[in-house]
């Protein structure tokens, strides 16, 4: 792979990196955790619920904080806040996988570029090595220096 291809490569990765991390930073709130609706009896024996399949409707908000389930119950007047902000930290925490998944392809591009411009280094010095099995028991064998003796 040419260098200047590369380079191409690893700026547009670089615009898409930036591009993203833009658009996690502009998250402002953030719930973590499942928003549903519950029904539970309120164990008057008068009531309605007493009798019937369901309960009374209920919704909650349920997270795990340092490995222990956590429910609250949300307010009527709080639900669409809470539903917002509980699809706010979906959105990001699927951003932030995708962000190190790009990130993942950058590191790749980057040593695809670095080997390429080794490689573009080299080849005017005749540093370039080309090892073939053929051709490896008739070349001389390389430098290397013997051992440090103390």
């Amino acid at each position: 792979m040419s260098s200047p291809f590369s380079k191409r490569k690893l700026l547009a990765l670089l615009a898409d990196h930036g591009q993203l991390l833009r658009q996690i930073l502009r998250h402002q709130h953030l719930l973590r955790g499942s928003f549903h609706q519950v029904y539970t009896r309120c164990g008057k024996s008068n009531c309605w619920c007493a009798k019937a399949g369901q309960g009374h409707a209920h919704t909650r908000l349920s997270w795990s904080e340092e490995g222990t389930m956590v429910t609250r119950k949300v307010a009527a007047k709080q639900r669409k806040t809470v539903l917002k902000f509980t699809d706010n930290y979906r959105q990001f925490s699927e951003q932030r996988r995708q962000l190190r998944a790009l990130e993942s392809q950058l590191q790749d591009r980057l040593d695809q570029y670095e080997k390429a411009l080794i490689n573009q280094t080299r080849t005017p010095l005749g540093f370039r090595v080309r090892p073939s099995p053929l051709s490896m028991k008739t070349q001389a064998p390389l430098q290397t220096r013997p051992p440090r003796r103390n």
